[in-house]
């Protein structure tokens, strides 16, 4: 039994068409992208592309690719197996697959500590918290409940970013302070300290 102190921790995963503000849904309220920006960046809380994976330019967050990357050269050394998947007829994992690798490399990389994962996607994947600690929101409800102090993630400052859509991949060179391999060095950084123990 380890004797580490167990914590929980939030990493948010945000689809982007109907979910973010560069895309919104045309009959309900979008996550603001100044929101996820300002989750990965500022309050720094480990934030993932895991829909269309343009949101990863957007707003400067790693997505699928360097989940997969991490596994590979992180954590196992070998190619992440979508066991659960169709994954060989597609171009890419589809929407859970996507979401079960976050999982795999937070819970392998820190076996110590207890995590809450939290999928905001205009699809509904809430049958995902039957799998892991997973909670699920529309984005419309997850605006809500921020709002509300019910999401488990504080509101961010309405004038901290932008919050209205950006152009289509228009943030080459954002006007924030960013590093999107900010994720990824914790990965790794934890997993040398626990091979080196």
């Amino acid at each position: 039994m380890s004797n580490h102190k167990t914590t929980e921790r939030i990493v948010l995963c945000f689809d982007r068409d109907f979910t973010v503000s560069v895309n919104p849904h045309p009959d309900h309220r979008a996550v603001p992208i100044g929101w996820i920006q300002w989750y990965a960046h500022e309050a720094e809380i480990p934030v993932w592309a895991t829909g269309n994976q343009h949101l990863r330019t957007e707003a400067k967050i790693p997505g699928i690719s360097e989940a997969e990357n991490a596994w590979e050269e992180y954590i196992t050394g070998e190619e992440y197996d979508y066991e659960n998947s169709q994954f060989e007829d597609y171009i890419k994992p589809r929407r859970r697959d996507g979401l079960r690798l976050i999982q795999d490399v937070y819970q392998e990389a820190f076996p110590d500590e207890d995590f809450r994962f939290i999928v905001v996607d205009d699809a509904d994947v809430s049958d995902l918290s039957d799998e892991g600690p997973w909670t699920y929101y529309t984005p419309w409800d997850f605006v809500e409940a921020v709002e509300a102090g019910e999401a488990g993630v504080e509101q961010p400052p309405s004038d901290e970013f932008r919050n209205d859509g950006v152009p289509f991949n228009s943030t080459n060179d954002p006007d924030f302070d960013h590093n999107q391999n900010a994720a990824l060095e914790e990965i790794r950084a934890q997993v040398q300290e626990w091979r080196e123990a």
